[in-house]
């Protein structure tokens, strides 16, 4: 078969993969903490002087930048800033997050959105949802009405190949991976918002879909030559 028919069909892959990340970035938008998912692709000449294998790499990585913090007033919102992650007690397993909307069940345990409890360093912290104010430090110190209740555990992971997304929207650490010393400063009364801006995305988008489409009428083009010349 022709080499330029495999290359097509690569690069149809290949757009078609960074259709599908820049879809999955738009629809997570709104998600807080969410982090966007980069395309990276690059030709491969000769590789293994055979022109059936793929002749275009493609990769997908995680783009740990800082997304905006917004104030919502709400003591229980929590935001990081800088290198570092929540972690919550999930079914086997820790679930690591930035997603910071927490909630107090009756019992006075600090959750997520899906129940799941927040770790805390050390003995886990308690919060008398019935007592005073909460005041949350820079260092993720839990006081209630002036009084110690625990803090908040934040670590880190040496670099965004250490984790991968998991099931509940957050991150799981990757075998042979291990925690680092965080760096974040915690922000009581924030959330942090997607590191995207949606009009970026579809823009990259309107991008991906027209090199795809210029791919496949590359391949029907060439398909066409060789229909006419084995007729």
């Amino acid at each position: 078969m022709n080499v330029g028919l495999y290359r097509t069909v690569a690069a149809m892959s290949a757009n078609q993969q960074r259709v599908e990340i820049i879809s999955s970035n738009i629809a997570n938008a709104d998600a807080t903490g969410f982090k966007r998912m980069l395309h990276v692709a690059h030709g491969v000449e000769n590789w293994a002087d055979d022109a059936s294998h793929t002749q275009v790499a493609a990769a997908s990585r995680l783009d740990m930048s800082q997304g905006v913090l917004q104030s919502t007033g709400n003591a229980l919102d929590l935001a990081l800033e800088g290198g570092g992650f929540f972690v919550l007690e999930g079914a086997g397993s820790e679930i690591l997050t930035r997603n910071g909307e927490f909630s107090l069940t009756e019992r006075g345990v600090l959750v997520n959105p899906s129940g799941f409890p927040v770790q805390w360093a050390g003995g886990r912290g308690v919060i008398d949802p019935l007592k005073g104010a909460v005041r949350i430090d820079s260092d993720g110190r839990v006081n209630q009405e002036g009084l110690p209740v625990g803090q908040i555990r934040v670590v880190n992971v040496d670099g965004p190949r250490s984790i991968e997304p998991d099931e509940f929207g957050g991150f799981r650490l990757r075998d042979g991976a291990q925690y680092t010393e965080a760096n974040a400063t915690v922000s009581q009364g924030f959330l942090e918002r997607a590191n995207l801006e949606t009009i970026d995305e579809l823009v990259e988008l309107i991008a991906a879909q027209r090199s795809f489409e210029s791919a496949s009428q590359a391949f029907k083009t060439i398909d066409q030559s060789f229909s006419r010349l084995y007729r």
